[in-house]
């Protein structure tokens, strides 16, 4: 064997060593970054689904109550909550890290067509209120 020949085959190994590591880190990055979207999926549908519990809460209670509610910490993500009254839908569109998360859910009472832009941890208010006009009780989201 002479010499030529023996760090030849070390800088083959070494080459070797390097892909594979690159490869396993590239592994380890996507698997947080999948990880990481799904807790915030998770965390919007968890709250998109407390709306709809809450908003039916609220109508159950009668005109005037209201419920304090608090979004979500979303890593500096922004929400905007929807109570869309024309098709009674409570829609919730999350955008965290230039991703977006909608979730769309049916409302068990009546809503009034309202809608609030949150950033994370900021307060709002689920309120039940009675048209005279219509002479309905609905829900609205309001800050």
């Amino acid at each position: 064997m002479k010499r030529g020949q023996l760090s030849l085959d070390l800088l083959f190994a070494v080459l070797l060593i390097i892909v594979t590591l690159t490869n396993i880190t590239y592994l380890a990055t996507s698997e947080i970054s999948h990880a990481e979207r799904f807790d915030t999926f998770t965390k919007v549908r968890l709250f998109s689904s407390m709306l709809v519990d809450h908003s039916a809460k609220v109508y159950a209670i009668g005109e005037g109550y209201k419920v304090r509610e608090i979004v979500p910490d979303l890593n500096g993500g922004t929400i905007r909550v929807v109570f869309d009254g024309a098709t009674n839908k409570i829609i919730v569109n999350a955008t965290v890290n230039g991703r977006s998360f909608w979730i769309v859910k049916n409302s068990t009472v009546p809503l009034s067509t309202s809608s609030v832009n949150l950033t994370s941890s900021e307060e709002f208010w689920i309120t039940a209120y009675y048209n005279t006009t219509e002479g309905m009780l609905y829900v609205k989201v309001e800050k």
